[in-house]
């Protein structure tokens, strides 16, 4: 649609040109983002606020956090998926603190956070090792904003907690609620437990994992990764085994035991 619309040398859309930049952030095309850039400076479509949310995504997604960050600043109003778009860019891009307090300061400009807010400042809190923080972020979006949490949000706090090596506190969030037991959370967990050295807790993982998905040859390879981290080498190579038995292909890029 986008690129007819050139074609006829009518003025694009805001459907069309958000068609188009969303296209180019799931391909990370830098130069297909300069492009759409220089075409919204030559006025070929009306910057809206939807549209300028839309650059956002892309810039980030295409590695430039800069340009993402320039068109925030000059936007004359921002809503919540904005801010959303914005905060999910730092913690992208490794800016933690940047993502919390621009958490902080939309709700000081009286904007309730939503769910997808809440899943980019909790992964800039995973990113950064701000355990805590997040766990109070985690509580305060069911018990102050009534937000259901969704599986990413669990998947966010598990592989926060995983990561720092609190892999029991990691374990209970996933046993108490039903939502969390997706293959994602346990896989975390799994590579938490050989990170950590933790065996019992990632035949655990490993066994809720092999029910959701017995064919996926990842948590095979991880589980026995596992073992031999820990110098259970007959374990890797019963793991192995089974492996072999099941003609489960391995992924590229995976060896049996690393």
């Amino acid at each position: 649609m986008y690129e007819k619309m050139r074609e006829a040398k009518i003025k694009i859309t805001e459907v069309a040109m958000v068609g188009a930049i969303s296209a180019c952030a799931q391909l990370r095309d830098i130069r297909i983002s300069n492009t759409l850039t220089d075409h919204l400076e030559e006025g070929c479509c009306d910057r809206t606020q939807i549209v300028s949310t839309a650059l956002i995504h892309m810039h980030s997604k295409c590695g430039n956090i800069d340009l993402a960050l320039r068109e925030f600043s000059t936007m004359r109003y921002r809503d919540v998926y904005t801010y959303s778009a914005m905060i999910a860019a730092f913690a992208e891009h490794g800016k933690s603190q940047n993502a919390i307090d621009l958490f902080l300061n939309m709700q000081e400009e009286g904007l309730k956070p939503n769910q997808v807010t809440f899943i980019g400042v909790l992964n800039a809190c995973g990113s950064s090792g701000h355990i805590e923080e997040g766990c109070r972020l985690f509580r305060i979006m069911t018990g102050v904003f009534g937000i259901e949490p969704l599986p990413d949000h669990y998947i966010c706090i598990v592989d926060l907690l995983g990561k720092a090596g609190q892999l029991e506190r990691a374990y209970d969030l996933i046993k108490q609620n039903a939502t969390s037991s997706i293959a994602t959370t346990w896989g975390s967990l799994l590579a938490a437990c050989r990170l950590y050295g933790n065996v019992e807790l990632g035949e655990i993982a490993a066994k809720h994992l092999f029910e959701i998905d017995p064919e996926d040859s990842g948590n095979y390879v991880l589980l026995a990764n596992t073992y031999a981290s820990n110098d259970k080498w007959e374990r890797a190579q019963e793991v192995k085994k089974v492996i072999s038995e099941k003609r489960i292909k391995k992924p590229s890029g995976y060896s049996s035991i690393q």
